[in-house]
């Protein structure tokens, strides 16, 4: 059972569950899709490093949360494995079902249950494990323990929405990687995905997917965004701008060398892979989709600021970070609700006072001034591109 048929749901997660012999149960808000996986009973996937080869998943059905509830929540009963992608804000979205189908299994007397989410945020499985206890008449936390299992994951792929004849497919990287918590899985020993990544240290997984890839990404669409562009690869085209980004990854790479022993060669190349995935010819990918929940992704401890508080513990540099969350807060996109949420306390409090709610980062700090030094300068540098 999965929750989300979008890129990471079909292209990543669908197909490693595809390959690990289940039959998928998508659960989805989107009519078409919806539509499209049940005529089909399968769709495609496009191995971009393998000159766009097809790939069919089939055994696949889908069901819609919001006209459907009562066989979503018969699926969840009877599912051997729950998983999801919708984007981390939207899970206590799926709470509410979540638990419907929990209390299900428990009256069937089914077995406990993994519920894996599959999200770009740290510890995301225990978002959506505390999501469903916070829900009103909500099981006691012994009474979820006993029927389900939250591991959290690291989540890494390439993935890309396409459209051929007439049909949505996914265009896939060939690399990737999803490492899951072992010591949390309902039977700590097993494998319930093949090709996995089993760890009792998933920290520093977690931390080298989000502060390298996701924080070099966001960087660069922050700072594309500030210099006019559209499509990241338009970033990615700018030779200047290549080498900023990878100066930032490589802020956060030497705080991981110091936090976690990883060899600082090791992490070069993880750099050098990340930078060559944003390079891949024919891709396409906008800078509102990479930018998008703004707010989320100026969180303590998310791509941006984590990084960059702690390079200032370590006393390591972390300029180009402090450079990337200024441009963060000069983000604008009116049909992003978090993104208008941040423009409009910046209208009425001032930056200073944005900097300070949403990063956490006190007035009195340096990191405060050179956040605010960056934000002036980017300002001057985007209404000069504004203007032409």
């Amino acid at each position: 059972m999965h929750f989300g048929a979008g890129s990471i749901g079909r292209g990543f997660i669908g197909d490693l569950l595809h390959e690990s012999g289940y039959e998928i149960t998508f659960v989805d808000v989107d009519p078409a899709i919806i539509t499209q996986i049940n005529q089909d009973k399968a769709y495609d996937l496009y191995l971009i490093e393998q000159n766009y080869a097809k790939k069919t998943i089939e055994r696949v059905r889908a069901v819609s949360s919001l006209t459907q509830e009562q066989e979503t929540v018969a699926a969840l009963a009877d599912a051997d494995i729950i998983t999801t992608s919708v984007w981390a804000d939207n899970l206590p979205r799926i709470a509410p079902v979540l638990l419907k189908g929990l209390r299900a299994r428990r009256d069937a007397g089914k077995a406990k249950v993994n519920i894996l989410a599959c999200e770009n945020a740290m510890f995301n499985s225990d978002i959506l494990r505390e999501s469903i206890l916070e829900l009103e008449g909500s099981l006691s936390a012994a009474e979820l323990a006993e029927v389900a299992a939250f591991p959290n994951t690291a989540v890494d792929r390439l993935v890309l929405e396409d459209e051929r004849e007439g049909k949505a497919v996914i265009n896939i990287g060939q690399d990737y990687e999803l490492v899951i918590e072992q010591n949390k899985l309902a039977q700590p020993g097993s494998i319930p995905i093949r090709n996995a990544v089993y760890t009792g240290h998933l920290q520093k997984y977690l931390e080298r997917k989000l502060y390298i890839i996701n924080c070099g990404h966001a960087w660069a669409g922050y700072i594309g965004h500030i210099y006019g562009y559209e499509m990241m690869q338009d970033v990615f085209h700018h030779d200047a701008l290549v080498q900023e980004v990878r100066e930032t990854m490589l802020e956060s790479a030497r705080l991981l060398v110091r936090k976690y022993g990883f060899s600082m060669r090791e992490l070069t190349e993880y750099v050098d892979f990340a930078i060559s995935r944003f390079q891949t010819p024919g891709i396409a990918d906008t800078i509102n989709r990479v930018c998008r929940s703004p707010i989320r992704k100026l969180h303590t401890d998310d791509r941006l600021v984590g990084p960059c508080l702690q390079c200032e513990e370590y006393g390591l540099e972390n300029d180009q970070l402090l450079k990337g969350i200024a441009a963060a807060f000069q983000f604008r996109n009116a049909e992003d609700s978090q993104c208008e949420q941040l423009r409009l306390f910046i209208a009425e409090h001032g930056i200073g006072t944005a900097i300070t709610n949403f990063t956490g980062i006190p007035a009195e700090t340096r990191l405060y001034g050179a956040i605010l030094q960056h934000y002036e300068e980017l300002s001057r540098i985007k209404q000069q591109h504004e203007k032409g």
